[in-house]
């Protein structure tokens, strides 16, 4: 099957989405994250005009958490499929489309991310606590007020402390910057939900290389 390079593009898209959603999922549930799969995700939301879809993340390499676990919910039996993970990513397309009827909104991100690079600098590391308060808080005054508002499920324990709360928020806002580059390259939902041999297909070549 030759696989189009829009086609390759959606499916890297996506596949960050995954990777933003599986953090989001392993915070929630067991009060652990992970940085090498965090970067990539922070990174992307201050990439402006990248090349390639590839680009925006640095390369295939750096989703690879992405990609395999997008492989292995397509590749699944439908009983068997993390039905909390898939639930995540339907919500943050959805929530793509709600931030598409607010271009004030879309712009106001946009602003404020254009001040985060300083405080990158100041405190030496993207994923310093205080840097993913800030993408956090742009999450909180922006996306969050969309209807509906994602759910997370998971400990309440880890969920009450303020550093998880703020890495979650951070990866959602990072998983809409991927959702927004899927939509760019003629993603849909329906195509996530009845396109998947040939999602998987693109899927499995990206692991390959990555």
């Amino acid at each position: 099957m030759s696989i189009s390079e829009r086609q390759r593009d959606r499916t890297i898209a996506l596949a960050a989405i995954v990777q933003a959603c599986s953090q989001v999922q392993q915070i929630a549930e067991t009060g652990q994250s992970d940085a090498a799969t965090m970067l990539p995700l922070m990174q992307s939301l201050l990439v402006e005009n990248a090349p390639s879809t590839e680009a925006v993340y640095g390369s295939i390499s750096a989703l690879k958490t992405g990609i395999r676990e997008l492989n292995q919910q397509l590749s699944k039996k439908k009983e068997q499929k993390d039905v909390v993970l898939l639930r995540y990513i339907i919500s943050l397309l959805h929530l793509e489309r709600q931030l598409a009827k607010h271009p004030e909104m879309m712009a106001l991100i946009s602003r404020e991310l254009e001040q985060v690079p300083q405080q990158v600098e100041y405190f030496g590391d993207i994923l310093s606590p205080q840097v993913l308060a800030r993408f956090a808080d742009i999450y909180h005054r922006t996306l969050s007020e969309l209807k509906p508002r994602i759910q997370v499920f998971g400990d309440p324990g880890h969920l009450q402390q303020p550093d998880n709360v703020n890495k979650i928020r951070a990866l959602l806002l990072s998983g809409i910057r991927a959702a927004v580059l899927w939509r760019q390259k003629g993603g849909r939902r329906w195509q996530f939900l009845f396109q998947s041999a040939k999602i998987l297909a693109t899927a499995e070549a990206l692991y390959s290389a990555s």
